[in-house]
């Protein structure tokens, strides 16, 4: 019998770094322009470690260091 939970290799999860990217996007995007809720912040905080984590280990780098990057990339171009 196949388990409910999705399946942690191969093709879904390639879906589910991208899906984390997509959220980490638009809730990144959504918080421009009003406060977040509770729920929407830890969602976030959920996705922003999973991008992390995902380009740590493709890059090779270490994960403070993705994460210097992101915020870097996510502030260009504000005052």
């Amino acid at each position: 019998m196949e388990s409910a939970l999705p399946r942690l290799h191969g093709q879904d999860q390639v879906g589910l770094a991208i899906r984390s990217g997509e959220v980490f996007r638009d809730l990144h995007r959504l918080k421009k322009t009003k406060a977040l809720s509770f729920g929407e912040r830890r969602m976030l905080d959920t996705a922003r470690g999973l991008v992390s984590q995902e380009l740590s280990a493709a890059r090779s780098v270490d994960r403070a260091t993705v994460e210097k990057e992101l915020e870097s990339v996510l502030n260009e171009g504000q005052a």
